[in-house]
């Protein structure tokens, strides 16, 4: 009775550590982001004010759209690198359907929609029929899709005069807040309540906190996963919808390095690389952070290389922190 009532202590005691660890990296982040709009503040003129916000929140949302369903992939250890290419193929197959082939642009807009549904079943399937590890899968179908991007538009940008495509990428409510913008958050408050509180939700932290013990509890693990990775590809092909409205062009390089971008804005909002936790709350916070330091640094006239390194600088800095709290 004792020993049990010693162990039960001893959980307690830990689970209250992890609750400290997790606000003091939740505080940390929230601080490291009010000292970069700080100093930008500061540093330039343009940056405190609501219009560069809205930009901001406008142009941080093509990742922050992905960001949410690679959350949830990573909270179960998996990875998805072909979210970039599917950017390039719904734009692609947007305007192609509106410009060539004279289609309704809500049948364009849906076939988009379909098609990077499609591709993320087809991750999925790799996954968990053929048992492909998803790093390996995601990769070549990386390649399989940007490939498939540059056929069908024989290596040619398309131009799109689409008032509804532009909506996606360049309206704006009141004249203020931005369509993509307010679509990411939509999305974050979606796929965070289903996360919270509802019984899927918990399958996925389970599977990521022990897949073997989760399929002998009765949870469908290969459903669940084949889930994850086509609500992943859908959310990318939204995002190459965004994209495409707001450059009125579809390009088949389109959304390239973006998985990167996706993967460090996880890692970044504290999310760990073992799997079985995660927030996607804390994922808004570093699709933020990477805005604002490319926000901040395009005001500054600092060159765009410089943004890449920063952006890898702070991935590398997330994992190394994530390894530090685990330990």
């Amino acid at each position: 009775m004792q020993n049990e009532q010693a162990l039960d202590m001893l959980e307690l005691k830990k689970q209250r550590i992890r609750k400290f660890q997790q606000m003091v990296l939740d505080s940390c982040l929230v601080i490291f982001t009010l000292a970069m709009s700080i100093y930008f503040t500061f540093a330039s003129p343009y940056f405190l004010s609501i219009k560069n916000f809205m930009n901001i929140l406008s142009s941080v949302s093509i990742v922050g759209i992905i960001a949410t369903g690679m959350t949830l992939v990573m909270i179960t250890k998996g990875i998805d690198l072909s979210v970039g290419s599917i950017i390039a193929v719904s734009g692609c197959v947007t305007a192609l359907m509106i410009e060539k082939y004279k289609l309704p642009w809500w049948v364009a807009i849906l076939a988009a929609l379909i098609a990077g549904l499609l591709i993320g079943l087809t991750n999925g399937v790799l996954i968990t029929k053929f048992r492909v590890v998803p790093f390996i899968a995601t990769l070549g179908m990386m390649n399989v899709i940007r490939g498939f991007a540059f056929i069908i538009t024989n290596g040619q940008a398309i131009y799109t005069s689409s008032p509804q495509v532009a909506f996606f990428g360049a309206g704006k409510i009141f004249n203020i807040i931005p369509i993509p913008g307010l679509i990411m958050m939509v999305i974050f408050v979606i796929v965070w309540f289903v996360s919270k509180y509802t019984i899927f939700g918990r399958y996925v932290f389970s599977i990521g906190g022990n897949s073997a013990a989760s399929r002998l509890a009765g949870i469908n693990v290969k459903k669940v996963t084949l889930i994850l990775y086509t609500l992943t590809g859908a959310l990318s092909a939204l995002s190459g919808l965004v994209m495409t409205g707001l450059a009125a062009t579809a390009m088949p390089s389109a959304g390239d390095g973006y998985n990167l971008d996706v993967i460090t804005a996880v890692y970044l909002g504290g999310n760990s690389s073992e799997g079985g936790e995660g927030s996607v709350w804390r994922t808004l916070l570093g699709v933020l952070i990477i805005g604002i330091l490319n926000n901040g640094m395009a005001l500054l006239s600092i060159q765009s290389y410089w943004q890449t390194a920063a952006k890898g600088l702070l991935l590398v800095v997330a994992v190394i922190f994530d390894v530090l709290r685990r330990k």
